[in-house]
């Protein structure tokens, strides 16, 4: 089964605590943060009943995520789903002729997850993840 698990903003880091401090106004949730320097990344998890809106700010330069905001500006960067096993869902996709950018990373929760190329989903960035957020 597949449902919604986080859909993530990106947003450049000067912008980082702003948007954080709106956000946490507007959804009334107080956000779990991490950084995770492999991928030069700080994120702020704001968990909601059914979803996680996850915000996204680069840490240095040439990060995925700043190469993102050079290219699209801040906005949505990703809609996550959650599946029973990653492992089954890209050989699935796979048989089905869709592309995958990144097939075993760590996330934002540490679990692995897996990321459909924007190419092969009409420019859409989806990712894939097998925990709950």
């Amino acid at each position: 089964m597949v449902k919604l698990s986080h859909i993530a903003l990106a947003v450049p880091a000067e912008e980082y605590e702003e948007v954080k401090r709106n956000l946490r106004a507007i959804l009334n949730v107080s956000p779990q943060e991490k950084e995770l320097p492999h991928a030069k990344l700080k994120v702020a998890l704001f968990k909601l009943a059914n979803a996680t809106v996850e915000l996204l700010a680069p840490t240095g330069e040439g990060s995925d995520i700043d190469k993102f905001l050079e290219k699209r500006g801040k906005g949505i960067h990703h809609i996550a789903l959650q599946v029973d096993s990653i492992a089954d869902e890209v050989e699935r996709l796979e048989r089905e002729g869709f592309v995958f950018s990144v097939k075993d990373y760590e996330g934002a929760k540490g679990g692995k997850v897996a990321f459909l190329h924007p190419k092969s989903t009409g420019g859409f960035l989806f990712e894939l993840v097998e925990e709950e957020y």
